[in-house]
């Protein structure tokens, strides 16, 4: 089986300028076991918050939840751009110009670490960057009930 058919590939932030701060599109897991979002990090100056809320709806942010996150250990496309450091957890990580420029963030976390009856997940990034190019995609996997074509994950 491919990629595509044991997981959903959900577009959760388009590739642009977020210096204003910005919420993802929420993901529910209603139907998926595991998330992982995957930031890729252009141009970034200053410094900026990233969060991951839960809540009962789509866009509903009630619960800043824990999270498990990993960064490349050197700049996209350096010979070393493909590693990982070692697992950290947060809840509001902040995403450091000097540290994250040009870098993959991964955060991934499992669906019974969220709050009971809270299925939708939001990453949201503060506006405290005075530039943030960014973009993002959710992998939910662990599917409930596998199938060829997943059912949708965003309302």
């Amino acid at each position: 089986m491919r990629l595509a058919e044991q997981t959903k590939i959900v577009h959760v932030l388009e590739a642009e300028d977020h210096a204003a701060g910005v919420d993802g599109d929420s993901v529910s897991l209603e139907n998926y076991s595991h998330v992982t979002f995957i930031f890729s990090l252009g141009s970034l100056t200053g410094d900026a918050i990233l969060k991951i809320q839960s809540g009962a709806t789509a866009g509903t942010k009630t619960t800043e939840e824990t999270f498990n996150y990993r960064f490349s250990t050197a700049a996209l496309k350096a010979a070393t751009g493909d590693l990982l450091v070692a697992e950290e957890t947060s809840a509001a990580l902040t995403i450091t110009g000097t540290v994250y420029d040009d870098f993959l963030l991964v955060v991934e976390m499992d669906a019974d670490e969220f709050t009971d009856g809270q299925q939708w997940i939001t990453p949201s990034i503060s506006s405290a960057a005075s530039a943030m190019f960014a973009s993002c995609v959710a992998i939910l996997s662990k599917p409930r009930y596998g199938q060829n074509v997943p059912p949708t994950a965003i309302a």
